[in-house]
């Protein structure tokens, strides 16, 4: 420990002597502050502070987050709040610690918790607050973080990157925030109302039928046929790739023409049942399996079943002349088939286990073509009749 008048400049400075973890610089202006400098170079203002006779450290922040003239102004709020409570007798080391959280602090928390909840996703919100959120909020207090701020940061983002982009890290500070309150730091969210921009970005390349002609030539004729199956397969069902890959045939009912996809590998985490069409069971029939399989889609080479895919899927796309289509395009193709044969956007939404109807909205346009043409077949019949001689009408023939 060593006192020593804090600047802006020493604050780099300060060393931490050799064979030691860290070193306490405590503030001569401001009594009970000082600067925790490690042997890894972190830099880290904390308040020193007695709490039922027991001795407290309150972390105010890095100096990347904080400056020297705000640390000293929230140790002098910091005091004003202990003689303040003190005085109400309600005075406790949580107190202090939640009045000085901030938005970093929160993280260090709430990462464990999505590790443990949202594996899948975990390692794209640790880029949304790492990239993003951090340098912009980090060093905030929760208390101090305002609805209007969080919108200003979505605008700003906006002119950067896509809105989806955009409300996904609307989404995580509004999650953080949740916890925030569940947890006692906070009375009310600081996302509470926030508004996303919901727009739809997704690229959707869909083939045209002599595209369509093409390809199916190549996948009939092509000399991998697993890969070529399992393309079939995809365009046959609508299915995720992830859960192709993973089908066993353990869960194909080839008598009730049902596959049953195990929650493990739904993205929903539910279990779904997929109706396997006629091509569907064709692709299957012509699986040259072996009974040592487990997965339906097995690599000869490895004996289990297929982990990436891309090289062989992208010799065959350029094979068929259609360089731009990637396998999650069959899924597409397979809805966008069957909204243009007539079948409403409920029943394409369960053949592609949504797990939310209003992810088939996307092809809402589709259906609307189909009810167009319903609609013009009407306009066809008063044309025609229109047309038709005054003695016909009279005795009811329709000419067309």
């Amino acid at each position: 420990m060593a006192i020593v008048k804090l600047t802006p400049s020493n604050l780099i400075s300060l060393k931490c002597p050799a064979g030691k973890h860290r070193i306490e610089y405590c503030d001569f202006d401001a009594s009970g502050l000082y600067l925790l400098v490690s042997d890894t170079d972190q830099r880290t203002f904390y308040w020193r502070t007695k709490v039922d006779g027991k001795t407290k450290h309150c972390k105010i922040g890095r100096i990347s987050e904080i400056t020297l003239a705000d640390a000293r102004a929230e140790v002098k709020r910091l005091k004003e709040l202990q003689a303040s409570s003190a005085k109400q007798g309600n005075l406790s080391s949580d107190v202090l610690r939640i009045e000085a959280m901030t938005l970093s602090d929160l993280w260090d928390e709430y990462y464990p918790f999505a590790q443990s909840t949202v594996p899948r996703s975990v390692k794209r919100l640790e880029q949304l607050w790492r990239l993003r959120i951090k340098p912009r909020f980090g060093h905030m207090r929760l208390r101090d973080i305002k609805l209007r701020q969080i919108q200003t940061f979505m605008m700003d983002l906006r002119s950067e990157i896509s809105a989806a982009s955009t409300d996904y890290h609307a989404a995580l500070l509004r999650r953080m925030g949740n916890m925030a309150v569940r947890w006692g730091y906070l009375d009310v969210n600081f996302a509470n109302g926030i508004q996303l921009y919901h727009e739809f970005n997704g690229v959707e390349n869909i083939l045209t039928d002599e595209q369509l002609k093409t390809l199916l030539d190549v996948l009939y004729t092509d000399s991998n046929r697993p890969i070529c199956q399992l393309a079939l397969f995809l365009l046959s069902t609508g299915c995720r790739l992830s859960a192709a890959l993973t089908a066993r045939w353990s869960d194909i009912n080839i008598a009730n023409k049902l596959w049953i996809v195990p929650a493990a590998n739904s993205k929903s985490k539910r279990q779904n049942s997929i109706p396997l069409s006629e091509s569907a069971l064709e692709v299957l029939k012509q699986i040259a399996r072996k009974e040592s399989d487990v997965y339906v889609f097995t690599n000869r080479k490895t004996g289990t079943r297929f982990k990436n895919t891309f090289k062989p899927w992208d010799r065959i796309r350029n094979k068929a002349g259609v360089p731009f289509l990637r396998s999650h395009d069959l899924r597409h193709s397979f809805a966008t088939y069957c909204v243009n044969n007539g079948r409403s956007l409920y029943e394409v939404s369960k053949l592609l286990s949504h797990a939310d109807t209003r992810t088939t909205q996307r092809y809402a346009h589709l259906n609307e073509k189909t009810l167009l043409e319903a609609a013009n077949s009407v306009t066809s019949k008063i044309s025609a009749v229109m047309q038709m001689k005054p003695k016909e009408v009279a005795s009811g023939v329709e000419v067309v």
